[in-house]
């Protein structure tokens, strides 16, 4: 199967577009007429999560954080969510799901149910943003910055709590040239923000902000932490949350640099590789 970038970049080409849609796929979200932010994931058992190792719950709150990342990737504030549930016989409890999406108090305002095969959460979150930060507007010498730590996820075996970095995000936006939310590592996040903006990105490795028991590599390719990867103009002042690890480029390559040199065996999370 075609890895995922190429499939995205399929779609968008028959996609087309309309009146009320200011941007749209290829972002970390949709953004419409009148400031309004839109973005969906899907979530599929044994794909994204292991519902013999977390609780409907947990599950729910998961499905819901993914996509308020997105939205912080973008400088949103929520709005509310709406979730469709594909329901196995043996795991058919949608209020326990439904509780532990409303956990990041943000409302779930509706959706639709079904049975399935394997237990899938769908969720649209809807937010709002005056100015939304897109990953296409980085600039060759910006400094590139991540909130919090990496490699949590692939340290835990990815059933680590996911904290959406809401706040951080919408401070970002008041500064930050791009953005996106690091879904799938740094290795490949980085290089999808800095072709969006026209350019080539260097990150050193070794300055990446580890979580705790976390290897170098889980923290550049491991996926799933939802931390959020901004651009910053060199002269800007970065806030106490970030940690400055690389900036974009001129010349298009992207570079993932250790002590030795380059680094090409970190190629990043791919759902369909």
């Amino acid at each position: 199967m075609l890895p995922e970038d190429e499939l995205v970049e399929r779609i968008r080409a028959v996609a087309g577009t309309g009146d009320g849609l200011v941007v749209g796929i290829g972002d970390d979200a949709a953004v419409l007429d009148g400031g309004f932010v839109v973005c969906c994931d899907m979530l599929v058992d044994g794909v994204h999560f292991d519902s013999s190792r977390q609780s409907l719950r947990q599950i729910g709150a998961r499905a819901a954080a993914v996509n308020l990342s997105d939205l912080a990737a973008m400088g949103a504030q929520p709005v509310c969510l709406l979730a469709a549930f594909g329901l196995p016989p043996d795991r058919g409890d949608a209020g326990e799901l439904a509780a532990g999406m409303a956990s990041h108090g943000v409302p779930l305002a509706g959706g639709d149910l079904s049975r399935a095969a394997s237990l899938t959460v769908s969720v649209t979150a809807v937010g709002r943003a005056q100015h939304p930060v897109l990953r296409s507007g980085g600039r060759v010498g910006d400094r590139l910055v991540v909130t919090g730590s990496l490699g949590a996820q692939a340290a835990a075996g990815f059933t680590a709590e996911v904290t959406p970095r809401l706040r951080e995000g919408r401070e970002l936006a008041a500064i930050a040239t791009a953005m996106i939310d690091v879904s799938d590592g740094i290795a490949r996040d980085a290089g999808r923000l800095a072709r969006a903006s026209g350019c080539g990105a260097r990150i050193d490795l070794e300055r990446l902000p580890l979580a705790a028991g976390a290897t170098l590599e889980q923290a550049a390719a491991g996926g799933e932490d939802y931390e959020l990867l901004a651009a910053l103009p060199d002269n800007q002042p970065q806030p106490s949350f970030v940690t400055d690890v690389g900036e974009l480029t001129g010349d298009g390559a992207v570079l993932l640099l250790d002590a030795s040199g380059p680094r090409h065996d970190l190629a990043g999370w791919d759902h369909f590789q």
